[in-house]
């Protein structure tokens, strides 16, 4: 029985935890009354799907003494990694459960074991289950396509609106390394928003007011105000001109040859 046990204890040790989406959770000792019915229900069910998973290996890293109903190993791992996985949904958790089951087929080692914090991250929501790319793919979804916001398929609505709010114009228009990189800080705040709205089942319709208000705007300096006062007269005088901002080059050209 030790000889397991050291096992999972040398296959967590010294290794880095899989990245999981930033939902909420938590990394404190937790006791059964620091959570909610709803929060306990959802630890159990966790640990009782790692159990049909692991079979006699989860028996032996959470041994029952005789006699006793519970296992004490189990309960302390309830209270120390519970907050990881108590605001999950049943169907969350069972996907994770679906990733560590093709982790066990393709035998990748850390997995030999319940390696509680390991499934755990599993079971995290990514923006990947939902259709939705990471951070800097959609980034450079929304630089690549901004000059053609109509006509682009994009691979998810959360990508367009973050464009939209950070601004396509200025998207298009940025020159310098600077403004790019304070543009792109923006799309990711408005992104990782967007992302945990519709990983938590929220619709991203409702999104819009609510990253329009001040709370959702950091401070612009001086330059970048001047930036964006510069990209506002910009767009004002090309719908005057009768060009639309947001087609971009595209438009330009379709503007010029109009003229000629």
């Amino acid at each position: 029985m030790e000889t397991a046990i050291s096992k999972v204890s040398a296959a967590i040790q010294g290794q880095q935890l899989p990245v999981h989406s930033p939902l909420e959770t938590s990394t404190s000792t937790l006791t059964s009354e620091e959570m909610t019915r709803e929060q306990r229900n959802a630890v159990n069910y966790f640990y009782a799907r790692v159990k049909s998973v692991y079979g006699s290996k989860y028996k032996v890293t959470f041994p029952v003494p005789e006699g006793e109903e519970h296992s004490p190993e189990e309960k302390l791992s309830k209270r120390e990694w519970g907050g990881q996985v108590m605001n999950l949904s049943r169907e969350q958790i069972d996907n994770g459960i679906s990733k560590l089951k093709q982790k066990l087929v393709d035998r990748q080692k850390d997995y030999d074991w319940p390696n509680i914090p390991f499934i755990a991250a599993l079971c995290q929501p990514r923006p990947e289950d939902y259709g939705m790319p990471d951070t800097e793919k959609a980034w450079h979804e929304a630089e690549q396509h901004c000059h053609h916001v109509d006509k682009h398929q994009w691979s998810h609505e959360a990508v367009r609106l973050a464009g939209k709010r950070t601004g396509w114009f200025e998207i298009m228009g940025a020159e310098t390394e600077q403004r790019r990189e304070n543009l792109k800080a923006m799309f990711e705040r408005h992104y990782d928003y967007l992302m945990h709205r519709v990983m938590k089942g929220k619709s991203l319709q409702g999104a819009q007011a609510l990253l329009e208000s001040d709370s959702n705007k950091k401070p612009v300096n001086p330059a970048e105000r001047s930036a964006h006062y510069n990209d506002r007269k910009q767009q004002e005088a090309m719908k005057a001109q009768g060009i639309n901002p947001a087609g971009g080059y595209a438009e330009f050209k379709k503007r010029m040859r109009l003229g000629s």
